[in-house]
């Protein structure tokens, strides 16, 4: 009996398999991995994870003698789409080089699905059991460590602090850098280490039995509401295609709501966001930016409809819609919620790709029922965050994605291996030959680690004027190239300081800046009125040692005046926020206190902006520090009669309109 031809490309791909998940697994656990893939040496890392499945993908289907298995036509067609939608909307957006770095991930993730299905279908019952055990395997590990790093974290509480609420604000942020990330992994981890408890012995059972107790845990102290509510789902979900007939199906989706509403309750941050909102009470903040995520998201979806802003472009295209939002962070890396997030990114072409998977599983669910179960929690949970940026997650839907998939009738034919291997080998030669980084960021770092040397300001002004010329819409350019000509250049600087202000209407200094801008031009009632702005948008500017400067307390009669008008001495609750309406009249009371600095020590710092290299996934950069010189009175605050509002409390549509509206 003659043995089957030996295949020399066998090892090559089982090295590829074997590196790329254990480079998946260094990700996914170098706490925190989120951000940790964006620095040196973990990007060659990252380069590696995404390139594996691609070429292990080439190997099979031009190099291989085995027969490769394709998935059916629909499957087929979403694999090809979600490689293919991505890279168009990269290649057309105005940031073509970052995003067709960021379209590697879902070109990675096809590939890695079009391997695993065809490895599924050689051996269907025996490679099935398999990639549920490492599912189960893997997902024990990570909820092992997140809970071990969880606890390192308890362990710095003094035992006072331990039995206080302060135990539930620690958040699980494990092993990725978010607790939302953590909720994730739980809830895709959760049903298969549950599977093995119940249907592996010895060992494997114990060790599923701990991996779900720890999931369950660790989802807990996420202290995550969408969470929860994907916990909720994966029972009813699970009790569903359990088919306990309707008296036990109704009783189990009752318990496993029940279970989810108990955690919820248990955890006092998420037991306190669910309540009702006080209307007297000042909003919350976490509320507040989801709103204006979403908000955007929309916006940026009606601006490029077809095929959005490209892949990982949020962070440079959500800066354009900023001045138009209530409130919420200055920007964002994501939009938490994914049909909004592929909204924005890749336009109806990306909900057509989601919808179509959406189909496709509730057509295939009953081939594999514990991966339709953990991707309906996984969706419910998906409503509220967004995670496809980050490989486990992508890697995860592929495989569960590809356990859905009815084995193949037939190889496919040689035509259609050359075909599938000339499209991958094209794509990733687009990656590679256009992609790269943006260049503005490191610009701005630059730019400003040199301007505090005197000797630097030239070439500090000219990178940061090099920067925009890259991308207009930068507030850190612009705000910090103003405070580098308010006194060379004031004009100048005026324009810079209102380009930010436009961009970020709730930005802390802006308003100062500009008013010395206006200042230095000898046009003190426009300077007044900037300043008092600064006073309106972050209250501890009303006491700031900055009035005890000769020429700025010259201006304190005037800034009153505007500050005054600013704030009429009546506000009907019916005609807006109650809570916006009650700082305003509070505020008016301290009008005759603007400018008066009370004697002793001033706190003078300047602001870090800690998430910016991430925010430009790039964590080898420095952190920047903007060059406005904060100066507080530490005494102000306690001498107030009431709690000041924080910095940017006045919704940003309201602020531009006052910056743009005449002096009184």
């Amino acid at each position: 009996m003659r043995s089957a031809p030996h295949d020399p490309t066998l090892l090559p791909v089982r090295i590829l398999a074997l590196g790329g998940l254990g480079g998946l697994a260094a990700l996914t656990l170098a706490d925190p991995g989120a951000t940790r893939m964006w620095s040196a040496p973990w990007t060659g890392i990252l380069a590696f994870v995404l390139a594996a499945p691609i070429l292990a993908l080439v190997v099979r289907t031009l190099a291989s003698s085995q027969p490769f298995r394709l998935p059916p036509p629909g499957w087929l067609l979403l694999a090809a789409g979600s490689a293919a939608i991505p890279l168009a909307s990269a290649w057309l957006s105005p940031w073509r080089a970052p995003s067709l770095l960021q379209a590697a991930l879902p070109v990675s993730a096809a590939a890695l699905f079009l391997l695993l299905q065809d490895w599924l279908a050689a051996v269907p019952e025996r490679n099935r059991l398999l990639l549920a055990q490492i599912l189960a395997g893997f997902f024990a590990v990570v909820a092992t460590v997140s809970f071990l790093l969880w606890l390192a974290d308890v362990a710095t509480l003094s035992r006072a602090e331990f039995f206080s609420p302060l135990l539930f604000e620690m958040r699980n942020a494990h092993p990725l850098g978010h607790s939302n990330y953590t909720a994730g992994l739980m809830l895709l981890g959760l049903p298969w280490l549950l599977l093995a408890a119940w249907r592996d012995r010895g060992w494997s059972r114990r060790v599923g039995l701990v991996g779900a107790l720890l999931a369950l845990l660790n989802l807990f102290t996420s202290g995550s509401r969408g969470g929860l509510l994907g916990l909720a789902a994966l029972g009813v979900a699970g009790v569903i295609v359990a088919r306990l007939g309707w008296k036990r199906l109704a009783l189990g989706a009752l318990g496993t709501v029940a279970v989810a509403a108990l955690l919820a309750v248990a955890n006092p941050r998420i037991r306190d966001l669910l309540q009702p909102p006080d209307p007297a009470a000042a909003p919350n903040l976490s509320s507040v930016q989801r709103s204006a995520m979403l908000d955007a998201g929309v916006r940026m979806g009606h601006d490029r409809p077809l095929l959005g802003w490209g892949p990982g472009t949020t962070p440079l295209a959500y800066p354009r819609y900023r001045h138009s939002l209530a409130g919420g962070a200055e920007n964002v890396l994501q939009l938490h919620c994914l049909p909004i997030q592929l909204l924005a990114e890749t336009g109806t072409g990306g909900l057509l790709l989601l919808a179509g998977f959406c189909a496709l599983v509730a057509i295939s669910w009953r081939r594999e029922l514990v991966a339709a179960v953990t991707l309906v929690g996984y969706g419910v949970f998906a409503l509220t965050d967004y995670q496809l940026d980050i490989p486990i997650f992508a890697a995860a839907l592929a495989a569960l994605a590809a356990l859905l998939v009815s084995p193949a009738a037939a190889p496919a034919p040689p035509r259609r291996r050359r075909l599938i291997a000339g499209a991958t080998v094209i794509a990733a030669g687009v990656i590679v030959l256009a992609g790269g980084r943006d260049r503005a960021p490191a610009l701005n770092a630059e730019a400003l680690a040199l301007a505090p040397d005197p000797a630097q300001h030239a070439r500090a002004v000219a990178l940061l004027q090099q920067s925009l010329a890259l991308n207009p819409d930068q507030e850190i350019a612009h705000f910090n190239l103003g405070w580098l000509l308010a006194v060379p250049d004031p004009v100048a600087a005026e324009k810079h300081f209102l380009a930010a202000a436009h961009l970020v209407p709730d930005k802390g200094g802006v308003y100062f800046g500009l008013g010395l801008a206006r200042l230095n031009q000898g046009r003190n009632e426009d300077a007044a009125r900037a300043f008092a702005l600064e006073c309106l948008n972050e209250p501890l500017f009303l006491a700031s040692p900055w009035w005890s400067v000769p020429a700025i307390a010259a201006q304190r009669t005037a800034t009153i005046a505007e500050f005054e008008h600013m704030l009429p001495p009546r506000f009907a609750s019916k005609i807006g926020d109650p809570w916006v309406d009650q700082q305003q009249n509070r505020l008016r009371t301290l009008a005759p206190r603007l400018g008066e600095v009370s004697p002793g020590e001033e706190r003078a710092y300047r602001r870090d902006r800690i998430g910016y290299p991430v925010l430009m996934r790039n964590s080898d950069l420095p952190v920047p520090t903007d060059l406005y010189d904060v100066r507080e009175d530490p005494r102000f605050p306690a001498s107030v009669p009431f709690p000041l509002p924080s910095k940017g409390w006045l919704p940003s549509p309201r602020l531009l309109k006052l910056l743009d509206a005449p002096a009184s």
